[in-house]
């Protein structure tokens, strides 16, 4: 493993523990690259049309509790919609699935050679988790915070 790798995981500023500095670096930038390849590989005006259509959907159930067959039929096309929904978001995942394995192990390997533990600590041993985030949790949650904000700066649905 190239030496200037392993240097990017010991990058502190202000006391911040080791490999926390560039665990976000990577989420942000993997994140910003699998939000680019959805973008660009899903028909977003139909997608946003769909969540527009389950929304009302969502409204006449509210409207329909006590008709049960009015439910039904609303249940119908709800679940119709989210197939279609469903059927547009595998194309982006083929084309991510694959380099995200490769990102995954490279950063396994260069967390592990560096000697990273936890990056994130919480003190308390817990039950599954332990007393910390290691690079792949902290990676996980940094994701789904970057996603979630990237979405709503793109315009992306």
């Amino acid at each position: 493993m190239p030496q200037f790798l392993l240097d990017i995981t010991k990058f502190t500023v202000w006391k911040l523990p080791e490999g926390l500095i560039s665990i976000v670096i990577f989420s942000f930038l993997v994140t910003l690259l699998i939000t680019f390849i959805y973008k660009w590989t899903t028909n977003q005006k139909e997608l946003k049309e769909l969540k527009e259509r389950q929304k009302q959907l969502q409204g006449r159930m509210k409207e329909c509790k006590d008709n049960p067959e009015k439910m039904t039929e609303i249940n119908r096309e709800s679940a119709q919609i989210a197939k279609k929904m469903l059927k547009n978001s595998f194309k982006p995942m083929l084309f991510t699935f694959i380099p995200i394995l490769i990102i995954f192990y490279f950063l396994k390997e260069v967390y592990t050679q560096a000697g990273v533990g936890n990056i994130i600590a919480w003190g308390t041993n817990l039950p599954l988790i332990g007393d910390g985030a290691g690079w792949f949790l902290s990676y996980i949650v940094l994701g789904m915070v970057f996603s979630i904000i990237i979405r709503k700066v793109l315009k992306i649905h």
